[in-house]
This record gives structure tokens, sequence and C-alpha cells, in this order.
């Protein structure tokens, strides 16, 4: 519903998109602001201060400042989990710093994830998934902080790692053409395909609401974009009958929009 635009001047513009008109705007400081996060259906936000390095979340209503943090780093991925609760920031020398949003508290996790680029909850927040630049995306069980996986076969780095919205597989991002995007079963950390693309250094994935699309952007300004078919499409391509079980997910068919 709503779209948050930062600018290196400090200033912050909230967008209400289904009506088309700016909702606020307002200076939260000097320096380049980037909005990362809304919280409470849009009426709070969490944005990142690049020039001091810090986390700050503000009340949109009220305009003013709830709480600030300081980034474990140089910033590089901030994600919160689905109940809000925990606010989970990285840098890229490996520190991973989560923070209590509701009871404005850090913590410093033992996560060994250098040269880190994104980090993500899963849709019912019971893991958390890291990817760096040394060629692997790594899980974590939220309650332990036990390592589950590392999932590794990109010949370069891995920019991203997400969850699909069932929980059902989880699609990391690559450099190259030939490796732009793989997806492995989270039930057994198989890896099941490996997606082509056009362009290179295909930034952050993310799956559709349904989970039937997934998509990354390249470097280049190329948005892929890969659709799954169903068991009778599939079907229907290659003259069989249907399966008596099985997911028709793992065939892919791949759009490319300019």
């Amino acid at each position: 519903r709503f779209l948050a635009v930062g600018s290196y001047n400090g200033n912050i513009s909230v967008w209400d998109l289904s009506r088309g008109v700016l909702r606020r705007e307002f200076k939260l400081g000097d320096g380049r602001v980037e909005p990362v996060r809304f919280l409470a259906q849009g009426n709070r936000l969490v944005v990142y201060f690049r020039a001091d390095n810090h986390f700050s979340e503000w009340d949109l209503e009220a305009n003013r400042e709830i709480q600030s943090w300081p980034s474990p780093a140089r910033f590089e991925s901030f994600d919160v989990s689905p109940d809000e609760r925990l606010g989970i920031g990285m840098g890229r020398n490996g520190n991973v710093s989560a923070r209590n949003l509701s009871e404005h508290t850090n913590t410093n996790l033992p996560l060994d994830n250098m040269e880190g680029w994104s980090v993500a909850f899963s849709p019912d927040g019971t893991r958390l998934a890291l990817s760096s630049a040394l060629g692997y995306a790594r899980v974590w069980d939220t309650a332990t902080w036990q390592e589950q996986a590392t999932l590794r076969g990109f010949l370069e780095g891995v920019n991203s790692a997400v969850f699909s919205p069932d929980d059902r597989r989880l699609a990391a991002s690559g450099s190259n053409p030939d490796e732009a995007l793989k997806l492995w079963d989270v039930a057994s950390w198989q890896e099941l395909l490996t997606l082509e693309g056009a362009g290179s250094l295909f930034g952050l994935a993310a799956f559709s609401p349904d989970g039937n699309a997934v998509g990354t952007l390249s470097n280049d300004g190329i948005l892929n974009v890969w659709r799954a078919p169903s068991w009778a499409e599939i079907n229907a391509a290659e003259g069989k009958d249907p399966p008596s079980q099985g997911y028709g997910g793992q065939a892919k068919a791949e759009i490319k929009l300019p």
C-alpha cells in the first residue's frame, strides 16, 4: 500500500499507492537515509542512516523517533521476523546483530558469515538465511541459532537467498548468467535446479505472493522472471498423463523483462 523513498539529504517521502498521493514528507537528519522496512501495517518505518551507520524506527503518524540502534558494521541487509519482534542486520565484515524491537535491546549473533550480502527470515520465522559473496548461502534455526545447512554450488558469489511463501523452497541468486538463480528443497536441502538468466550480478531474489513465480534483477538492469507451470501445463506440453504425485514447480519457464 505504501512506498518510502530516501534521499542523500536526509529526507524521507512516503507515498500512498492506493490513492496516488504523497502521505508524508519529513527530514530525519543530515546525510543519506535509506528506508528498509515498513512495520505495523505501514504506520512505522525502519530507516538506515549511512553517514553515521545506525538504524532508526519512526512512528509515521506521530512523526517521531521510537528507537535507534547501531548497525553491526557497514550495512548490507536487514530483515524483520514475521511477528515484527526481531530485526536482523548484517555487515560485510560478517557481523550479524539482532535487535529486539519490542524490548529495545541488541544482541550480537555468533553467525559466521563473512562477505555477507543478504539476510531473510522464512515465512514462519523459524529460519534465517544469509548469503555470502564467498559463494554460499547458510541457514540457521532462529530458536537455537544452530546452523541447519550450508548451500554451495555457485562458481561465484551468492548475492541473495530467500524462502518461498510456502517455505518449501529456497532461491539464491548468483553472479553470472549460467547460474542466475538456484533453488533448493527446504525439507532435504537438495538442490533442485539452476536457472540461466540475462545479465550479470543478479541481486535480490523474490517470489510472487502465490509462490508460482520467482525473479531477480541483474546489475545490467534486466529483470529475469521464471514461472512454475502447473502439472497440467507440463503434461500438455510433453503429451503425458498426469503423475500421481510430485511437485510441478520443478519445471520452470523463463521470461525476461527489459
